[in-house]
């Protein structure tokens, strides 16, 4: 039910943006770079990129290619994306030469695949971030804790407007390997060693800074130092199995590998060039807390999910440690990053990879209310950051809202300047017509969660 709810919202509001031309080229910035894979192999059969010059000349922007040598270029961004848009891209190609459409990997049907794509990978990590905390709490508190992410984040956003961009896909994959470490730990079998071994590469592949979740997998269910020797004495113990992940995360890595070395005729290749990490000065007050594009300023919902930390320890100690020492290096890594506000966009667009972790602080806190006037406080926070934060984001979709820079002068200025816009059109403002989808779609199944008998949660 999840799913399909969430997917219509996706959709809806993908159909309606590229309709309007609000998003339109799907296929843009960052996102240029992962999709260059797919045309470049499967319709000019020129990996190395040659067929680009044209585009670079005639002023397009292709900021993802560097020159190798004459004819040859590098394509900075890994192959994750194009690994998981390939289904879609196939479908948009056949459609293309099957209507006598330019099957030239950029017309609408492309655009759209890559659209549609994001709606179907969005949904599903919605759907198993759903299922991965109903091992722990019940219906109710998962459902309202997935909403609070979708809804009162910039990850709406990151499933519509900016849908070529790794945020959602890496949320899903992060989702997966999460829902699957606990059964991983118990069976240890041999195909799911390499189910979680595929996940885990492809998950680097989209995004590389996402190796840091093997921190998580190694340390769930670790309460205590001494328990992390007989980790690793059981980790020897099934070395074969270990191994055989090794192999499957080798074979999955292996086109990438390839790639670069027909490119730059080297196996491994640091491809961002020019850009790198200052860890001696990491920006972690500015990436948490500033105006320009600061986390918790730009979705206070997720303030929660502090308060859930320290809960963690008592209520859900298997995962609590494993976060405590993923999230400060994360952060810490994160924030050293030469561009800490990681581009223009809407509220720090990183922090969308490890909603999972979030999510599972945020529950914590639902899970712990018992007080009904805590509850109906917390309905209301809630309600009042989504609402709010849906406002911001039909700003930041029609171009009002500064996707960098951002001041605090000038973020108040967009609530009065679009609130008395607000008034003056009253129900023909666009934000309106976005609160009509978003209650249109999800309204039914938020009612149902919201009336449905509570039963116990499962845990495993």
């Amino acid at each position: 039910m999840v799913f399909f709810g969430v997917f219509s919202l996706l959709v809806v509001v993908n159909i309606l943006l590229t309709s309007s031309n609000l998003s339109s080229p799907v296929i843009r910035s960052d996102g240029e770079g992962y999709y260059l894979y797919l045309p470049s192999l499967f319709i000019h059969h020129d990996i190395a990129m040659h067929w680009t010059e044209p585009l670079r000349s005639d002023g397009g922007i292709l900021f993802s290619l560097s020159k190798v040598r004459p004819g040859v270029y590098l394509d900075k961004y890994p192959i994750g994306m194009a690994v998981l848009w390939l289904p879609f891209f196939f479908a948009a190609h056949g459609i293309s030469i099957l209507i006598g459409q330019p099957a030239n990997g950029f017309t609408m049907w492309y655009q759209g695949a890559i659209s549609f794509a994001t709606s179907i990978y969005g949904a599903l990590g919605c759907a198993v971030l759903f299922s991965f905390l109903r091992r722990y709490f019940s219906p109710k508190v998962s459902y309202l804790t997935v909403m609070a992410l979708l809804l009162g984040t910039n990850m709406l956003s990151y499933a519509t407007y900016d849908a070529s961009f790794t945020h959602v896909y890496s949320l899903f994959l992060i989702a997966c390997i999460l829902y699957l470490t606990p059964v991983w730990y118990k069976t240890m079998s041999y195909p799911l060693s390499i189910c979680l071994a595929t996940l885990f590469t492809l998950n680097v592949l989209v995004r590389p800074e996402n190796i840091l979740i093997l921190i998580v997998v190694l340390f769930w269910n670790i309460t205590s130092w001494a328990q992390v020797r007989q980790r690793a004495v059981l980790l020897w113990r099934q070395r074969w199995k270990v191994l055989t992940m090794l192999l499957s995360g080798l074979i999955v890595l292996f086109p990438q590998l390839a790639y670069w070395h027909h490119v730059t005729r080297h196996w491994l290749v640091f491809s961002y060039q020019g850009e790198t990490f200052n860890f001696a000065q990491p920006h972690i007050l500015d990436i948490l807390f500033s105006t320009d594009r600061g986390v918790f300023f730009w979705a206070p919902v997720l303030v929660l999910s502090l308060v859930g930390l320290v809960l963690l320890w008592k209520r859900l100690k298997e995962w609590a440690l494993a976060l405590y020492i993923f999230l400060p290096i994360w952060l810490y890594v994160t924030s050293s990053w030469h561009s800490w506000q990681f581009g223009a966009s809407y509220g720090h667009r990183a922090f969308i990879d490890i909603f999972p972790l979030f999510g599972l602080a945020m529950a914590t806190v639902y899970a712990s209310v018992k007080s009904s006037t805590v509850k109906r406080a917390l309905a209301v926070f809630v309600g009042v950051c989504t609402v709010a934060n849906l406002f911001l984001t039909y700003q930041y979709w029609i171009i009002v809202l500064p996707s960098t820079g951002t001041t605090i002068q000038l973020y108040l200025q967009v609530w009065q300047n679009q609130l008395n816009v607000l008034l003056s059109q009253g129900l023909a403002s666009g934000f309106l017509g976005l609160i009509g989808i978003v209650s249109v779609t999800i309204g039914p199944l938020t009612y149902y969660f919201l009336t449905s008998k509570e039963p116990r949660a499962r845990v495993n």
